[in-house]
């Protein structure tokens, strides 16, 4: 379905076919500048479509990308791109102050506009294999110093494919998009609607962090999947949503209290 919505996000989209082309497209430039085969690569971009694209692209190349939040205190990044190893990093001309004088190279996306458009927009042939890192994960570090988690292709794949059965995810579906790219369950909501057809709908952290525009979001969207951790649900219906039962909620990443689940 390559005409079908793979990505929105406040008005924008992107089509399947758009999706994969600019994918390619991005992926052979990170060929060019070295990425192989487990390259690592950080990803220093706000919640957007190119963000999404960057990620696929990373794979298609055959790396391991690194999502690094733009609002994270420049030691911390500066700290994630060390210790994975990240010898490139993909980002805009407004956030690339945050790796000055880094050993790190900086892939602008803003500044590679033409070159990007004029590569070829065919798929690569596949690198990676199911050993292979899909992408590395920080955790907070609130026990002491973050750790870098290494999540493999097959991991990856086999967590999908095990939610697409159940609850499951179909073509027609609307997955809304609410959790920071750093968190591991984004990977649920970027790849389980791509990967049956289906439309992803990405939520900025402003909005998602406000129960009011939350609420409003959903009403606008009319999702049919969202996924979020217990204090966002709360945050909604503090907020007045009165819920939806073509909703399907899953909830995680903390314990569920009784009566939120009963609301």
């Amino acid at each position: 379905t390559p005409d079908a919505i793979a990505l929105s996000m406040e008005g924008r989209s992107l089509s399947y076919h758009s999706l994969n082309v600019r994918a390619n497209q991005l992926a052979r430039l990170l060929r060019e500048r070295g990425v192989m085969t487990e390259t690592v690569v950080g990803v220093c971009l706000e919640r957007s479509l190119e963000m999404v694209v960057a990620f696929l692209a990373v794979m298609k190349a055959g790396g391991t990308y690194v999502p690094l939040d733009p609002d994270y205190p420049r030691d911390r990044i500066r700290f994630m791109v060390e210790d994975s190893g990240a010898p490139l990093v993909i980002t805009t001309s407004t956030l690339s102050e945050r790796f000055t004088g880094e050993a790190c190279r900086a892939v602008l996306l803003d500044r590679e506009e033409g070159v990007l458009r004029q590569a070829a927009e065919h798929d690569l042939p596949p690198q990676a294999t199911a050993e292979d890192l899909a992408y590395i994960l920080y955790t907070s570090g609130s026990t002491g110093q973050p750790k870098g988690v290494e999540i493999r292709h097959r991991s990856l794949v086999n967590f999908l494919w095990s939610m697409k059965r159940v609850p499951g995810c179909l073509s027609r579906d609307v997955m809304l998009s609410v959790t920071t790219f750093s968190f591991d369950i984004a990977g649920l909501e970027l790849y389980l609607p791509l990967m049956v057809g289906a439309r992803v709908e990405i939520v900025s952290r402003a909005v998602a962090e406000n129960g009011r525009r939350l609420r409003e979001c959903i009403e606008r969207v009319q999702p049919t999947l969202m996924q979020a951790t217990p204090a966002t649900w709360h945050l909604l219906l503090e907020a007045g949503w009165p819920g939806n039962a073509s909703l399907t909620v899953l909830c995680g990443g903390e314990a569920l209290p009784a009566d939120l689940a009963r609301k």
